[in-house]
């Protein structure tokens, strides 16, 4: 084989690597709480770029997501009911009994301590419908996170959830009141002038002028919501 064959065919099964690599890989799952782990295969973790899940999940699996799932771009928690965990298994470092309440995304989430890194891979996540609140640092450094929506059932976001999420070009809000639980530095290190914050229709106002929510530059009051619609 003469060397610019070899090359050839280097070049090709490097093309075709790469092809087979960008695949989307998706798996839906109905599971128990910390069970997400068992469910899926190495291959599974290894490969599945889009991830559903159905039933009830807890910090374990927060983890799970966060940890074993090298490939994961878009996370569906639409179905899913977050339980409250206690242990040391969850998403905190080093922590022998952490607590983690229910119906809350938890803290350090995407967010791994151990190495300082977030979930970069991530570019989008559907939240619970119930969902109440965001934790401590749960999205910090999430540089593929593009967007996210906001549940109206939201009541706090705590400190730095959204740090330094630097490609974050669109947050929609879907309660026409400004959550006023929010902890320091929510959305610093965000870019205000490219990241449009999308609200209820007739709360720009609001918006505008409330605390840290009013330091987007572009805010723009064109959800629709149930209310609006009456």
């Amino acid at each position: 084989m003469t060397m610019k064959k070899g090359l050839l065919i280097f070049a090709i099964f490097g093309i075709m690597t790469s092809v087979l690599s960008a695949q989307e890989v998706t798996k839906t799952l109905s599971i128990t709480p910390g069970g997400l782990y068992k469910a899926l295969t190495l291959p599974e973790k290894k490969e599945t770029t889009h991830l559903i899940l159905t039933g009830s999940i807890n910090a374990e699996d927060f983890k799970t997501i966060r940890d074993a799932l090298p490939v994961l771009t878009f996370l569906d928690l639409s179905r899913v009911r977050i339980v409250e965990y206690k242990g040391k298994k969850g998403t905190v470092a080093n922590a022998k009994n952490a607590k983690y309440a229910e119906n809350t995304i938890p803290q350090f989430a995407f967010y791994n301590e151990n190495n300082l890194t977030g979930k970069q891979t991530l570019t989008q996540i559907i939240f619970p419908k119930n969902l109440d609140g965001i934790g401590e640092k749960a999205f910090w450094s999430c540089y593929g996170l593009t967007e996210t929506t906001i549940p109206e059932t939201v009541t706090f976001i705590e400190d730095a959830a959204y740090y330094n999420c630097k490609s974050l070009t669109s947050i929609t809000v879907m309660n026409s009141k400004p959550i006023s639980k929010l902890g320091k530095g929510v959305f610093e290190a965000l870019d205000p002038s490219t990241c449009v914050l999308h609200v209820p229709v007739g709360a720009q106002e609001a918006y505008v002028n409330a605390k840290q929510w009013g330091n987007f530059i572009n805010i723009s009051d064109d959800v629709e919501t149930k209310t609006n619609e009456e």
